[in-house]
């Protein structure tokens, strides 16, 4: 609280981005006007609405009931429709089923191993680790039958609305399924080799199997261009990873993270590598079935996520497009039994309605990826987050999971030298392509509290550009009254 109120004593003192403090909205309306005006914003362009809840006003109005494409503050509503309907400690189980007979004695399944999954965002290299070492607790050393993959709780679907638009095979565009691992993406890490000339080192983590490599890459001298990259590709069923450029000699290693195309596969081969590290035996190989319901009587393993906050965390922090439509089909099949996206759009909208907010948004994936996907209005975003205020059973979550202006997440280098620095709680949204930058949160000052939704697009506009826009606008609302 004192270095909020630090904070707020400089900014009266010395901001000068707007007229004298408690400005009325019209005043505030028409620098937000000019300052609009001067950054070449087309008046479609722009919408803004800046509430201060505290005192039910409105600061700021600029294309209020305007439709536009949100990005990535649409994982707001992810996000809220979540912890509203699971719980801030929902998780999702992994379990594990024995298809044969199972001696514990000689720790022989004679028969299949059943992986069934339910979504689990979470299940990095070192949890699919810890998988196993539960599977080793329960007897198992050797499965003389396939691992039998289940991933049925979501559709097969694995690339939403609005995904592979520009054809990357970076990993904020990767694919979903119910078991996913380690994000549906590979770090290629690549080092230099001892001599000019020689080829670019390449390996995997975690260690996939059925994963070819092409390494063109080769090691230029010390003071050569440093351009190594690297793409996957799915060909006839096999991924393979493409490493391409130039490293100096004694770069240090780095990792490049890329997207895997098919989920369940990804994952098989992934824990069918450390199985094999573990030293399990796997008779046969990996396939993909369901689960029969004869089997689920008898759980051998069950493995619980992280709780469902910290992957929302993850969305609003870090941006995670993954976690983001992890969440959207998991809502989906809590809902409807399966998780599909047009499912999740009508659970989506089914919230909504029942939460009492206005309108009927266009919702169709749940982490705002896409030109022509979603779409809200300013008016319908602070409508949405007032709600979450009035909250207070996720409330606090909900202000935790956000990033701070100038201290952490996808805000931690914007906001660095603002009397707002750690004073905003937002979700940023960006969509470099179309030239879409939006901002929507909340300003907790000493005294109110701002509530505001800044959603902008200009293809003309650097980015930075754009964040000063959204920046200078909430410093004129958070001096007016």
């Amino acid at each position: 609280m004192r270095r909020i109120v630090r904070c707020w004593a400089i900014f009266c003192a010395a901001t000068a981005v707007c007229a004298a403090a408690d400005a009325p909205q019209a005043s505030v309306s028409a620098k937000v006007k000019e300052l609009l005006a001067a950054q070449r914003y087309a008046s479609a362009d722009a919408g803004i609405l800046v509430r201060d809840l505290t005192a039910d006003s409105t600061i700021v109005s600029w294309n209020a009931d305007s439709l536009f494409n949100p990005a990535s503050v649409n994982k707001l509503v992810t996000g809220a429709a979540a912890l509203e309907r699971l719980g801030s400690a929902y998780s999702f189980t992994t379990s594990l089923f024995a298809g044969g007979p199972f001696s514990r004695d000689s720790g022989v399944l004679a028969g299949d191993l059943y992986v069934k999954g339910t979504g689990d965002p979470g299940m990095v290299v070192e949890r699919l680790w810890l998988l196993v070492q539960h599977m080793l607790q329960a007897g198992i050393r050797t499965i003389r039958g396939n691992l039998v993959l289940d991933d049925f709780y979501f559709d097969s679907l694995a690339a939403g609305p609005g995904f592979g638009e520009d054809g990357s095979s970076r990993a904020y565009d990767a694919p979903v399924g119910a078991l996913s691992a380690s994000f549906n993406s590979v770090a290629v890490v690549v080092r230099p080799g001892d001599t000019v000339g020689a080829p670019v080192g390449v390996s995997l983590f975690p260690k996939i199997k059925n994963v070819r490599i092409e390494c063109g890459a080769t090691t230029a001298g010390v003071n050569g261009k440093a351009t190594v990259d690297a793409a996957t590709d799915d060909r006839n069923g096999r991924v393979v990873i493409r490493v391409f450029g130039t490293m100096r000699l004694g770069d240090r290693p780095k990792a490049l993270y890329r997207k895997a195309f098919r989920p369940w596969e990804n994952f098989g081969d992934a824990f069918a590598a450390l199985l094999s590290e573990n030293g399990v035996r796997l008779g046969g190989s990996v396939s993909h079935g369901r689960t029969p319901d004869s089997l689920m009587r008898d759980t051998l393993v069950a493995f619980p996520s992280q709780p469902l906050l910290e992957f929302v965390r993850a969305m609003f922090k870090w941006s995670s497009n993954f976690s983001a439509e992890m969440i959207f089909k998991a809502l989906a099949a809590a809902d409807s039994q399966t998780g599909t996206w047009d499912n999740g759009s009508r659970t989506m909208a089914a919230w909504w309605k029942s939460a009492g907010l206005p309108g009927a948004p266009a919702i169709k994936n749940g982490s705002g990826m896409g030109a022509n996907t979603n779409r809200y209005s300013p008016a319908q975003l602070v409508a949405l987050l007032a709600h979450v205020w009035n909250r207070r059973d996720y409330l606090p979550d909900y202000l935790s999971a956000l990033s701070t202006s100038g201290v952490d997440g996808t805000l931690q280098s914007r906001f660095g030298n603002s009397p707002l620095k750690g004073i905003v709680r937002a979700k940023t949204g960006t969509l470099n392509d179309i030239g879409v930058s939006t901002l929507a949160g909340y300003v907790l000052l000493p005294d109110r509290t701002l509530v505001f939704a800044i959603l902008l697009r200009n293809p003309k506009a650097a980015q930075t550009t754009q964040w000063m826009v959204q920046e200078k606008v909430l410093e004129m609302a958070a001096r007016a009254r």
